[in-house]
């Protein structure tokens, strides 16, 4: 039946198949992400405390180096590299998760007044053109690998 919003139209394209939008979320999202985790790094260097209690750390990296020691193990790595590799993957996806509670913490405690809408909207901006860059470098290096 025509007009249905249910018919399906072959040629039509899904919003999320579109390129461009595509392009945009990731980006949008992205620049959000590195802006907290800076929101949140300048909330712990400002206070000089961790947003998150140590043993919540301490298990954080404890999943995440477990997670990342069975991946690199999983995937031919000998079992001092895949140490090594679940100690750094635990040590940066805690710092990530720190710094991004920070950054909401940071914001939630009006943070994002005192430093301006402004500067926090050029620091989106910024961000998601050097996501953008990051993504197309990315996509053009590992292009080879996965075709």
């Amino acid at each position: 039946m025509p007009g249905n919003i249910s018919s399906k139209n072959p040629e039509s394209q899904s919003v999320f198949e579109n390129p461009f939008v595509k392009t945009l979320a990731v980006s949008v999202l992205m620049a959000i992400f590195l802006v907290d985790m800076g929101l949140g790094l300048f909330e712990i260097f400002s206070t000089k405390a961790s947003p998150l209690p140590p043993a919540l750390v301490l298990l954080i990296f404890a999943v995440m180096f477990i997670a990342g020691m069975v991946f690199y193990e999983r995937n031919g790595l000998d079992p001092i590299s895949s140490l090594v590799g679940g100690a750094l993957a635990g040590f940066g996806l805690s710092f990530v998760l720190i710094s991004l509670v920070g950054g909401v913490q940071f914001a939630l405690g009006g943070g994002i007044s005192v430093l301006g809408w402004e500067q926090v909207t050029s620091a989106v901006a910024a961000s998601m053109v050097a996501s953008v860059v990051m993504l197309k470098i990315l996509s053009y290096k590992l292009q080879d690998h996965f075709y």
